[in-house]
Formats: C-alpha cells, sequence, structure tokens
C-alpha cells in the first residue's frame, strides 16, 4: 500500500524534532562559551588543564575546528549549512526579537502576574544595578582576596545587601498600594475615551472640514467596528484574568520572590563562611582544604536544619554567622512565607480581581452607549461589521466570542440554490 503525504509528514516530524533540538544546543553552547570566554572566564583553558590529552591538541585548535567545519559542511550540503550557520550566528537577536516576544503575548496573562516585580524593577533599576554589581565585586574579591581586612569589608557589604534585600521585601509586602491597585481606575475610565473617539471620528466623516459623504458608510463602519473591538478586546482581557486569578497562577509570583529569597540566603552565608576561612582557618572543622562550593553547601545545610555537611563551625565568630543563618531562615520560613501567603496573596489576588471587574464595567460601558445612543445589539453591530468586513469571525474567534449563528451557518452550509420555478 501507498504511503500517503500524512504518513510521510507523520515520519517526518520526529526528525525534524531532533534537528530543532540539535540546533538549539549547537546555539545556545556556542553564545555561552562566547559569552563566558569573553566576560568572566577563559572557559576552554579550564577544560584544557583537566583533561591531559586536550592539552597535546590544544595548540592545533584552529585545523580542528577547519577540519570540523569541513565535515559538517558535506555532511549537511551547503544549503543546510549556510542556514544553521547564520541561525547560530543571530540567534541573540533570534531570543530578543522573536522568541521572547511571542512567548510574552502566548503567555500575556502570565507575565501580567509578575507585572508588579517588573514595574518595580524598572523603577529601581539603577540602585539595583549599582547593588548588584558590588555585591558581584564583594563575592569575587572574597574567592581572589587573601588580606584580612579587605575580606572583613567584603564581607560586611554582602550582609548589607542581603538586609537590604530583606528590608525592601518587608516594604512591598506591606506597602499600602501597587500597580494593580492604581491601574484599577484608570481601567474602569476607558469607556470614556472610547466613546469620544468614536464621536470625534463620526463628526470627522460626517461634517468636519474634510468630510466626503461619498466616504462616509466606509468610515462609520470603520469608527463602529473599533467601538466594537474595545467592547470585544476588554470582554476577552478580563476574562482571562479572571481565568488567571481562579486558577491561582498568581501563587507563581510569590513562589518565585520566595525561592529566590532562599536562593540569596544560602549563596551570600556560603559566601560568608569562605571568607571566614580564609581569615582563620581554624574556624571550621574539617575544612583546611575546603573550597567555595564545600562552603555553599554547609550553608544550604545549616539553612535547613540538616547534619549532611563535613563542615562544623568551632570559633564563636562562625557559630555566630551560622545562627545568624538560622535566624534568616526562620524569617524565610515563617515571617515571609506568612506573609507573602496570606495577606499579601489575599491582596494581591483582590486587586487584580479589582481591574478585571474595572476592565469589565468599560467593556459594559461601551455595550450600553451602542444600545442606548446608537440603538443597536451587540449582534446588530457584529453583523454589520461582519457585512462589511468578512474576516472579522477569525477576529471574534481568536478572542473568545463565537460570530452571530446566521453567519457561522451561512458560512459552513453548501449552496442550495433552488431552481427556477421547483423545489430541491
Amino acid at each position: 500500500m501507498a504511503e500517503t503525504p500524512s504518513d510521510t509528514e507523520r515520519g517526518e516530524k520526529p526528525f525534524k524534532r531532533l534537528a530543532f533540538f540539535l540546533r538549539e544546543a549547537v546555539a545556545v553552547s556556542t553564545w555561552l562559551i562566547v559569552f563566558i570566554k569573553l566576560f568572566i572566564y577563559d572557559v576552554d583553558l579550564l577544560f584544557v588543564n583537566r583533561v591531559p590529552w586536550l592539552q597535546r591538541v590544544y595548540p592545533y585548535k584552529f585545523f580542528i575546528i577547519i577540519g570540523f567545519v569541513a565535515i559538517v559542511w558535506v555532511s549537511l550540503g551547503t544549503k543546510r549549512f549556510l542556514k544553521i550557520v547564520g541561525y547560530v550566528a543571530v540567534y541573540p537577536l533570534v531570543l530578543l526579537l522573536w522568541r521572547l516576544p511571542k512567548t510574552f503575548i502566548k503567555n500575556w496573562a502570565l507575565l501580567l502576574m509578575f507585572a508588579p516585580a517588573i514595574e518595580s524593577a524598572i523603577v529601581t533599576l539603577k540602585w539595583r544595578f549599582v547593588f548588584a554589581a558590588l555585591t558581584m565585586l564583594s563575592a569575587l574579591g572574597i574567592c581572589l582576596s587573601q588580606d584580612a581586612q579587605v575580606l572583613t569589608v567584603l564581607m560586611a557589604l554582602l550582609l548589607i545587601y542581603l538586609l537590604i534585600h530583606y528590608i525592601f521585601r518587608l516594604r512591598v509586602a506591606f506597602r499600602p498600594t501597587s500597580l494593580f491597585a492604581n491601574l484599577a481606575k484608570p481601567m474602569g475610565e476607558m469607556w470614556r475615551t472610547t466613546i469620544k473617539t468614536y464621536k470625534t471620528a463620526e463628526y470627522q466623516a460626517r461634517s468636519g472640514p474634510s468630510a466626503n459623504p461619498a466616504e462616509y458608510p466606509k468610515k462609520h463602519m470603520d469608527s463602529l467596528k473599533n467601538l466594537y473591538i474595545n467592547n470585544l478586546l476588554s470582554t476577552y482581557v478580563a476574562t482571562k484574568v479572571d481565568e488567571a486569578v481562579s486558577s491561582r497562577r498568581t501563587d507563581l509570583y510569590f513562589i518565585v520572590a520566595l525561592i529566590y529569597s532562599f536562593v540569596l540566603t544560602v549563596t551570600i552565608f556560603g559566601f560568608e563562611y569562605f571568607g571566614l576561612a580564609k581569615i582563620d582557618p581554624a574556624s571550621f572543622q574539617n575544612a583546611e582544604t575546603a573550597s567555595f562550593w564545600s562552603f555553599l553547601l554547609f550553608s544550604f545545610n545549616v539553612i535547613l536544619h540538616t547534619p549532611y555537611s563535613k563542615i562544623s563551625p568551632l570559633s564563636n565568630l562562625a557559630l555566630a554567622l551560622a545562627n545568624l543563618e538560622t535566624g534568616a531562615s526562620l524569617i524565610i520560613g515563617l515571617f515571609f512565607v506568612f506573609i507573602l501567603f496570606t495577606s499579601s496573596r489575599e491582596r494581591y489576588r483582590q486587586e487584580l480581581k479589582a481591574v478585571s471587574t474595572q476592565i469589565m464595567a468599560s467593556a459594559f460601558k461601551v455595550e450600553k452607549y451602542l444600545e442606548k445612543d446608537l440603538r443597536m445589539r451587540l449582534i446588530d453591530a457584529e453583523s454589520k461589521i461582519i457585512e462589511h468586513d468578512p474576516t472579522f469571525p477569525d477576529m471574534m474567534r481568536f478572542l473568545g466570542r463565537q460570530p452571530p449563528a446566521t453567519v457561522s451557518e451561512s458560512d459552513q452550509a453548501p449552496d442550495q440554490t433552488l431552481p427556477p420555478g421547483g423545489s430541491l
């Protein structure tokens, strides 16, 4: 039996998916290596120094790369090879100009959950950048320096940054208003601007300085279409926001905030223990040859109150740091969880609900304007707009509203013209 086209496509689908993932892996790996090598560390030398046989072939890396490119070129063919090379070369632009916008548009309701964090990050971008840069430089200094006074200053800077983070987190949790609280009222007033725009467009088309009676029907339908789209879009957005609130997606924002605070605390105390071990090696037991990663594991065990790390504190200062991290774990585990997942979460959900309610009220005002002032129901407006623009039902379906039944049936029904003077 001959293979049908659908069978062929079904057989090629796994291959295309595999090719896609391989291309993505090559692009991500290439640019990740380039970024790390240019801005962070010569990662290639790190591998070469750890693998003896690479040390013998590394001086000839240029010839190895040329040979590898030649093999890939012959295997893939010129057209496919050039497409892959071009894709890898512009991969950052693909991410910034296509992948990320597409993801944000597709998951806009989820992105809305993080709107307060995005707004806060934009407003405080300068100070966040300065503090983050200072913190990273302090962590790097702890890894590189051996001077006790320098290490003490850098350790203090890291603790100050962690304290600022806690204060900022509490301030955000207890501030009286948020982005959504400020948005609710303007969202509820959108209908005024929409109706004003409609009236202005109608005046310009009917009796304005550039009015043309022959063009008025088309301009009138365009104005009516824009008025209806406002109702349609407002209803769609309000429905999606309600769905996001009902599905508890709002909890994701608080979960991410909690995880960030936890990871930041563990990491900073890991650097604190590492710096203290450099200042006084006798501060910890079994830490003579321990690296930063060992102290990071010790920090993780301290905050979770588990005894799985071989390192243990001996000096008073090491015990004080461990107790301080234990106190931080209590703040995160009790105070932050209580604040974020009770009062803050409920206020957050209520403010989101208020936004959706105001948007829906704006849509209702536009509908009432259609009925009261234009003597037209929504279904009448839909029929007129579809008659003017036959492609409009696609937009209606995309935004979650079914076109009028008569229009749908006429689109789907076959042509059943009666013969002259008789019946079918």
